[in-house]
């Protein structure tokens, strides 16, 4: 982003933290990893997305092992790890499928939510394979479901992020060249 881009406001962060945190009382495992870092990528640097994606994930975890009754055994850690990294994939699959487009219109913001849904989805099948997972958690229904709850909640971050954008608390939704993993 340009010098004259606004910051992200740390108010508007911890917004988007207690959008994390609502989302994981109202889905609890089902947390939208995807759509946080889709919109994360699309309005913070590399470095600050992850982070972002950390928060909400952390988040998630305390609330699901605070609150959820999530049980205290290795498997379920193990688990709440490979959402972690999850988490984590679905910033860097965004932020690398926008790299070749430099600046762009609003119209990339599918390319993100895309490549970040797949991205985390592909981190949980790879984990699958060493946690193992029942045959349905990969069941087309299911994949729907975790996709389209992900597209609404990315719908609904974007809405946010334009009206944070509106009245000067956040940066307004841009693709912009300089988007590399490395910055």
């Amino acid at each position: 982003m340009s010098d004259a881009t606004p910051a992200q406001s740390p108010i508007w962060m911890g917004i988007l933290v207690a959008v994390a945190i609502l989302s994981s009382f109202a889905l609890a495992c089902g947390m939208p990893f995807a759509a946080i870092g889709a919109l994360a990528a699309l309005t913070l640097g590399p470095r600050d997305a992850l982070v972002l994606a950390g928060i909400a994930w952390s988040t998630n975890q305390i609330i699901g092992f605070g609150f959820l009754g999530y049980p205290y055994d290795l498997l379920t850690f193990a688990w709440g790890a490979a959402l972690g990294i999850s988490a984590l994939a679905a910033v860097v699959g965004a932020v690398l499928a926008l790299r070749p487009f430099g600046s762009g219109s609003l119209a990339l913001l599918p390319i993100a939510f895309i490549a970040a849904w797949a991205s985390q989805q592909g981190a949980v099948f790879l984990a699958s394979l060493v946690l193992g997972a029942s045959e349905i958690a990969f069941a087309p229904a299911v994949l729907w479901f975790i996709f389209w709850t992900n597209a609404l909640a990315f719908t609904a971050l974007v809405l946010v992020q334009v009206i944070g954008a509106r009245i000067g608390m956040a940066r307004p939704i841009a693709i912009t060249s300089q988007r590399s993993v490395n910055a």
